[in-house]
């Protein structure tokens, strides 16, 4: 399209082998989660679940609070079920995974969470 003229529609494929290839494609990306998204996946889940012991085991020593008011919140009205949100997140991560087309999302949300993780730590 680019650097053509405006009007002109792009050069048909005569035998249609293009858009089989392109359907098969698409149709093997929403049936379920690609094989190289899975490490991305489990690292995550495996950082919720970091997060959620470390969070409790530091909040378990005096002098500690948690930081995110949202999660916060979260511990005030769901008492030790707070982590619930948290199984909402990684449900939706699921099912949002295999409809990306990057993983650059994926990557900056471990980052995040290793991050937290790390700062969890420091307070144990």
């Amino acid at each position: 399209m680019y650097g053509g003229h405006r009007n002109s529609e792009p050069a048909a494929d005569p035998s249609g082998v293009a858009a089989v290839e392109t359907a098969a494609r698409w149709r093997r990306r929403r049936c379920g989660v690609a094989l190289s998204d899975w490490p991305l996946l489990i690292l995550f889940v495996i950082l919720q679940v970091a997060d959620v012991i470390t969070t409790n085991s530091a909040l378990a020593l005096p002098g500690n609070a948690e930081g995110n008011p949202l999660m916060a919140s979260y511990q005030a009205q769901l008492g030790a079920a707070w982590w619930l949100p948290k199984l909402a997140v990684v449900g939706l991560a699921w099912l949002l995974q295999p409809l990306m087309r990057r993983q650059w999302p994926m990557i900056c949300a471990i980052s995040y969470y290793a991050m937290i993780v790390s700062g969890n730590l420091t307070h144990l």
